[in-house]
């Protein structure tokens, strides 16, 4: 019975030491982050904990009955610790992964060693899945120096490489939201007359970007797009130190990633590092003009050479106007180099994309390609997967603009939902990650889903109770408010308001692997 109860222990172990270092993964290694994120998750380290103690209290009897009694109560853990359902973002078996794995196996092995293999090895074994949270941590700390040089023999390869292609024009894209839109758009354009590379999906941080230097960057390529995400300031300013750019976009500046960045100057800040940068290689800015904490920064003078850009404003240097938005597409105007007015489409939806359209055109202008020509690239423009990308089905539509939302881009979404006809549902498990402050953001966000729909599906209850609040401030009707347990849930359910009528669902947010738990 030993032996089985070792088995178990070790299978159970096993699931633990995977789950955890998912879960630090999805949280960047970032200790503060992670144990957050354990503070938050209470509920499951509970219950996880609380089958292996009782089984170690049911050993220590040292009873037929209670050996049964572990046996069973272990096989219930491991299938309680089973994954569920597919991981939104799977689990990447990286080389620092496989290095703290390795760690964690040394420092298992220690202790199983301790005083000898036969040696109480069930109680060591359920000893070592109590602290099973914090391995990953101990791991990675222990790892930190061999991680550091390894990154840095990494950035100095980065460096190299780029050393070598003194012609390379670098140009980075940053911004709370729309950063990744207008790197595709931008690519879009550039790509008609010149070799570009971009940094691939989600790859805006510094190992990142290094990465894509390494593996993708070839000799042949005349521009580098590379997009600079941020959680802390110092980010944008690392990333800059690598690759240099000489031209530079802040497609806008609003609160996200609070939890971290604290306050909004910070974010401004950390943002304008690309400028600092740009401005020290003597390049030019690209600036939103129609974003308030942006123009703020342009009235202080930036000393620097600055392009605006924006709709609906004379004053920029490339200006949108006579924007007309529907279901399907957009159009717009714009003057060309030689004051001449264009006018152009697309299929993308959402006003703000327009915004988006236009950063990219005024790169593309400056870099020597004429707005005219730029009519195909615009009218070809797919949606960005996961940001108002449009998913039609018969009378359903889906707006699927799941990808961490903020309160600003979460307001955008529902005005661009309410130039939709017919009814309009929003699934929403609410705003994460903006510190202090979420509470007021998801009361307000909840105020304004009033405005716009007719039924409303929020997601699980923990994230969504100051949205539930909010929407109860505006007197909203309840038998037109659902919480369901997933984004597919509510889908269906909404499929049944759609054999009679129109239906359009915005998908407003999703919550990654380490939110649901």
């Amino acid at each position: 019975m030993k032996s089985i109860i070792v088995i178990e222990y070790s299978i159970h172990l096993i699931l633990l030491l995977v789950f955890y270092m998912h879960m630090f993964q999805l949280n960047s290694y970032f200790l503060k982050k992670h144990i957050h994120w354990m503070k938050n998750n209470t509920k499951k380290m509970v219950i996880q904990l609380g089958f292996i103690l009782i089984s170690l209290m049911l050993l220590c009897v040292n009873h037929m009955i209670s050996m049964i009694s572990v046996i069973i109560l272990l096989a219930l853990s491991i299938i309680y610790n089973m994954p569920k359902q597919k991981a939104k973002v799977p689990f990447q078996l990286t080389n620092r992964v496989k290095r703290m794995f390795l760690t964690e196996g040394i420092l298992i092995g220690m202790v199983i060693w301790l005083g000898g293999i036969d040696t109480y090895l069930y109680i060591k074994l359920g000893i070592l899945n109590i602290f099973s949270s914090i391995l990953c941590m101990i791991a990675n700390t222990i790892n930190m120096p061999i991680e550091y040089f390894g990154q840095q023999r990494y950035i100095k390869q980065a460096k190299k490489i780029l050393n070598e292609m003194p012609d390379l024009l670098v140009i980075g894209v940053t911004g709370s939201y729309g950063k990744t839109s207008v790197k595709n758009f931008l690519y879009k354009i550039l790509s008609t007359k010149y070799e570009v590379l971009k940094t691939p999906k989600n790859f805006n941080t510094t190992m990142g970007v290094v990465k894509t230097i390494r593996e993708k960057l070839k000799p042949t390529h005349q521009v580098f797009i590379c997009e600079m995400g941020a959680t802390k300031p110092g980010d944008i300013k690392e990333i800059c130190g690598i690759v240099k750019p000489k031209m530079g976009i802040i497609t806008s500046i609003g609160p996200q990633h609070l939890e971290s960045f604290k306050t909004i100057e910070n974010i401004i800040k950390a943002k304008f590092e690309l400028a600092d940068s740009v401005k020290e290689n003597h390049g030019v800015m690209f600036l939103n003009g129609n974003d308030t904490n942006i123009a703020n920064m342009i009235k202080e003078n930036l000393d620097m050479k600055v392009v605006s850009y924006g709709v609906e404003n004379k004053k920029f240097i490339y200006n949108a106007y006579d924007l007309k938005s529907s279901s399907k597409g957009l159009t717009f105007k714009i003057q060309d180099e030689n004051k001449e007015e264009i006018a152009l489409k697309t299929k993308l939806i959402g006003k703000h994309n327009v915004m988006n359209i236009t950063a990219a055109m005024a790169i593309g202008n400056y870099l020597g390609i004429p707005i005219k020509n730029m009519k195909t690239s615009i009218r070809e423009i797919q949606s960005v997967e996961h940001r108002l990308q449009l998913i039609p089905h018969g009378n359903l539509t889906i707006i699927d603009d799941s990808y961490n939302a903020n309160p600003v881009s979460s307001k955008l979404a529902l005005d661009t939902l309410a130039e939709f006809e017919g009814i309009k549902i929003i699934v929403t498990p609410g705003l994460i990650e903006l510190g202090e402050e979420e509470r007021k953001y998801n009361f307000e966000f909840g105020q304004y889903i009033t405005e716009v729909c007719d039924y409303i599906f929020l997601v699980g209850e923990d994230h969504s109770k100051e949205v539930l609040e909010g929407i109860h401030s505006r007197k909203f009707n309840k038998r037109k408010i659902f919480v369901v347990h997933t984004p597919e849930e509510a889908v269906k359910k909404a499929n049944k308001y759609a054999v009679k009528n129109k239906v359009t669902v915005l998908l407003e947010n999703d919550l990654p692997d380490n939110y649901n738990v």
